[in-house]
């Protein structure tokens, strides 16, 4: 095992449980987002047609071959099964400014979490009290009896460096956390009480670039003494944390009775009430499925599981339509670039059960209180069609592909981040096509590989490049 991978595993065991294991990817994701899978559907009149499907014509699936130009490329065809066409009469263009983290933000979210009244302690970067020291060296004289007795005796000497060093902290380290004086740290976490458990509540931005404006990011979790407490009576266990079932890999859970006495329904309510206790609105839920715990050993192996509570996933909507969110880190053209874009979900993540939340992260980019509308005519289907045969080919053009075809299986329409002639940020609506690749199971939606955006006032491709750079969403490698 490498060193950093022993302090990660010290670090994530003693100081942060879940909250540190679960946010190490959380700062600076350098991706861009794609669809989040789901489909919207709602009111309909007597030929199946949602209101915005009817008025623009939309078929019911798509079988078209498009123009190469060129691209170079030898087809490029969208041969979707089903086009996902928002629950709604009309779309606009609207216009936004990015969420801004500042102290009265910080007060707003750590007091909507956190009871003031009973003490709320302040962890800067990089502190560990006494006592948490003392639990770090006793885990890694664990660890490295752990390690002896699987026949590993050649990272004696490093755990021995690294006993010394926590031993070596203690003289300078804190009796114990200080007490909230003020919210300036714009680096710091929380911890408290909420309800009658202690949990710690940490807010940043999304990027320490400053070259970077790509929103924020908070998390909510079990302070480590409640998470160490868990462990207790699971044997060879050395952390827990709480995920949706669909991303439990190593354990069949499938069979298990949900512990949990609250329904869907209620943990959904429970979600969205939590977000607007911290000021938090515009979004919806778009999936619920079982909670799962689980408790693992040092090599992430799987010790004890157990099905308790709902993973309910929110996303943003404006007046009800999605975003275009998620990740497109293998969208093949997006790779041959020489930098790379910013994630910008608007998301939440919440895990709910008979004690309440009990875990919840967040990223969240534009800021809906800056929402203003400016309505706009959308094309029709075959008008669009008609202008995407050329701007799909030119945009395969610019940015080239090291696919010889292409063969789009998604179509949707959705709202989607651009910059407008002024160079204004705004949502435009647009249409998403996408094509990804058969995971096992039959999942398409999760591993995209291509994505063309048609803007769908003009016919125009939408260049996520370009407006990723006008919008502060871009890095160069260099």
């Amino acid at each position: 095992m490498s060193k950093s991978k022993r302090v990660a595993r010290i670090a994530a065991c003693v100081l942060a449980g879940v909250l540190a294991m679960q946010m190490t990817g959380c700062g600076n994701k350098k991706v861009d987002y794609s669809l989040d899978g789901e489909s919207f559907s709602g009111y309909s009149d007597d030929n199946g047609k949602s209101g915005l499907s009817k008025t623009l014509g939309v078929p019911d699936k798509c079988d078209i071959t498009f123009d190469v130009g060129k691209s170079g490329l030898s087809e490029i065809r969208c041969t979707a099964e089903s086009i996902d066409v928002p629950d709604t009469d009309k779309l606009k263009k609207v216009y936004y400014t990015t969420t801004k983290l500042d102290a009265k933000q910080r007060q707003t979210i750590v007091e909507g979490l956190l009871d003031r009244s009973q003490g709320i302690y302040v962890r800067k970067e990089g502190v560990s009290t006494k006592d948490e020291l003392k639990n770090m060296i006793e885990m890694t004289k664990k660890f490295k009896e752990e390690a002896a007795s699987q026949g590993d005796d050649t990272s004696d000497s490093w755990y021995d460096a690294q006993i010394e060093t926590y031993k070596n902290q203690m003289a300078e380290a804190p009796e114990s956390l200080p007490l909230l004086e003020n919210y300036d740290d714009p680096y710091a976490a929380y911890t408290g009480k909420h309800g009658d458990k202690d949990y710690t509540v940490a807010i940043s931005g999304y990027s320490s670039n400053e070259k970077v404006d790509s929103g924020m990011y908070m998390a909510f979790s079990l302070a480590e003494t409640e998470e160490n407490a868990l462990l207790d009576g699971v044997a060879g266990a050395t952390y827990t944390y709480v995920t949706g079932e669909s991303s439990v890999t190593d354990v069949d859970v499938s069979n298990m009775e949900n512990e949990c006495r609250i329904t869907e329904s209620d943990a959904i309510s429970q979600a969205m009430n939590f977000l607007s206790s911290v000021g938090i609105d515009g979004m919806e839920y778009s999936k619920v499925e079982p909670l799962v715990r689980v408790w693992s050993g040092e090599n992430g192996d799987v010790k004890q599981a157990k099905v308790d509570g709902y993973y309910v996933e929110l996303n943003r909507t404006i007046n009800g339509v999605p975003i275009r969110n998620g990740e497109l880190y293998n969208v093949d053209n997006l790779q041959t670039q020489k930098g790379y874009m910013y994630d910008i979900d608007d998301m939440a993540h919440i895990s709910v059960n008979d004690e309440g939340v009990v875990y919840m992260y967040s990223t969240l980019y534009s800021d809906s209180a800056s929402f203003k509308d400016e309505d706009v005519d959308i094309l029709g289907w075959d008008d669009m069609i008609s202008k995407a045969n050329e701007s799909i080919a030119a945009y395969y053009e610019k940015y080239q592909t090291r696919y010889g075809k292409i063969d789009f299986n998604n179509v949707a329409l959705r709202y989607v981040s651009s910059v407008d002639e002024s160079g204004k940020m705004c949502y435009i609506p647009a249409w998403v096509f996408t094509e990804g690749e058969e995971l096992r199971g039959g999942d398409t939606s999760g591993e995209i590989s291509q994505i063309v955006c048609i803007n769908a006032i003009d016919g125009s491709y939408i260049d996520l490049i370009e407006d990723a750079k006008q919008m502060k969403l871009w890095d160069d490698y260099n």
